[in-house]
């Protein structure tokens, strides 16, 4: 069996464990999605390691030029690294992320290997075959302790140590933010989605329809909704903090998948018979190809968005879920069933300002303010990772 921690418990064992390090962060800062630097940011700002992030894909003959030095795994001192950790953002199957040059480099390298892996339920074969290859020593997961087994099961990785992480940890950028109160607000629900494809099963369609099934039951009730799944209506960077600011409240629901494509026959499958009938419904495609496969592995969690709605002190409204054991139903969000049965309570709830008001502060101060889930949280987690796999493992640390 794999070692299995939280990250929370590795915390608390190995917190102040060990010496300063030289850590190479593998990371695309250029990702557009704005939790993922903000994850990016959270390591190297505050771990007590000397950490260089460096993005491997390079875009241009000066790009190779400066990575030259990274190939080599050697700091700008000429020091060689004493860790390197892939960060969720570089897919370790891909060569244009991971070079093969760099890929030998790595599997080669003596010090301690850490892979940061995200959106698993998909491609899982292959990654299992890079993360034997690259011989790492730790996998941080999003998976809960209960399922990374079902996941990371490869005979080569027994004994890797495995670690459960949230997705992400709230950014010193959203903490005293100058916010509107509820009331200054003039949109009632706010909310930009994702069409996602069929092959990924429930749990993903739920977030492709999303703004389909508010439109149409809200809509008519008396409220100011801005609200779409429009390619061409996402936001990004300042702006969505201002989106955020703009409404009292804002849609949401755990991230994750329901199904998990070991050797992508799944999506094959279902893209095939899509070419082939390009009008087909989900529905169809769900009860040919997808329905024995749903729910396997329990894959649902909180989302970065969640801590960020929290940090505006936007009010949410989600489908009720277990948010990993961190959000309450009524307490720190409002619950809205999937079959839109509670409609009516919800309405009455969206159009009290003062009721809005308490929700939103009572989430800050027992989320955000609590700073159990803050960004030094996930920094110093990290430290405790490379401390435990020095203890654990006795892993020689090679300075030259």
């Amino acid at each position: 069996m794999n070692k299995l921690k939280t990250l929370e418990e590795l915390s608390i064992s190995f917190s102040e464990i060990g010496s300063e390090l030289d850590v190479l962060l593998l990371a695309n800062g250029d990702y557009s999605a704005g939790c993922c630097l903000d994850y990016i940011n959270a390591i190297k700002n505050n771990s007590k390691h000397r950490v260089t992030v460096k993005n491997p894909m390079a875009k241009s003959r000066s790009d190779k030029l400066f990575l030259r030095p990274y190939i080599s795994l050697k700091n700008d001192s000429g020091k060689s690294f004493d860790i390197i950790i892939i960060h969720y953002s570089i897919c370790i199957i891909f060569r244009n992320y991971i070079s093969l040059l760099l890929r030998k480099k790595i599997r080669d390298f003596k010090g301690l290997k850490v892979v940061i892996i995200q959106d698993e339920y998909r491609w899982i074969n292959k990654i299992l075959k890079e993360m034997v290859y690259l011989n790492v020593d730790c996998i941080v997961s999003l998976l809960d302790k209960e399922n990374i087994n079902k996941v990371y099961n490869h005979p080569k990785l027994k004994n890797k140590l495995m670690v459960s992480a949230l997705a992400g940890y709230v950014s010193n950028n959203w903490i005293n933010q100058e916010v509107p109160k509820i009331a200054e607000r003039k949109k009632h629900i706010i909310y930009r989605g994702n069409n996602l494809p069929f092959w990924l099963g429930n749990g993903a369609r739920e977030k492709s329809v999303l703004s389909k099934k508010i439109l149409e039951n809200f809509h008519d009730k008396g409220l100011n909704l801005d609200v779409s799944s429009n390619p061409k209506d996402r936001i990004y960077g300042e702006n969505w903090l201002a989106f955020m600011k703009s409404g009292k409240c804002v849609i949401g629901l755990e991230g994750g998948a329901s199904i998990f494509d070991f050797d992508g026959s799944i999506e094959k499958k279902v893209r095939k018979f899509q070419s082939e009938n390009p009008e087909v419904t989900y529905e169809k495609i769900h009860r040919e190809f997808l329905s024995k496969y749903e729910e396997k592995i329990y894959y649902r969690m909180i989302t970065p968005r969640s801590f960020e709605a929290i940090a505006m002190k936007t009010v949410q409204v989600m489908y009720p879920g277990k948010y990993s054991g961190i959000l309450e139903p009524w307490r720190h969000y409002i619950p809205i069933n999937r079959d839109f049965s509670n409609l009516n309570e919800v309405i009455e709830a969206l159009k009290n300002d003062e009721f809005l008001q308490k929700i939103a502060n009572q989430a800050y101060s027992e989320i955000i303010k609590s700073e159990n889930y803050s960004e030094e949280k996930l920094g110093r987690g990290i430290d405790s990772i490379i401390s435990s796999l020095q203890v654990e493992e006795s892993c020689p640390i090679i300075n030259e």
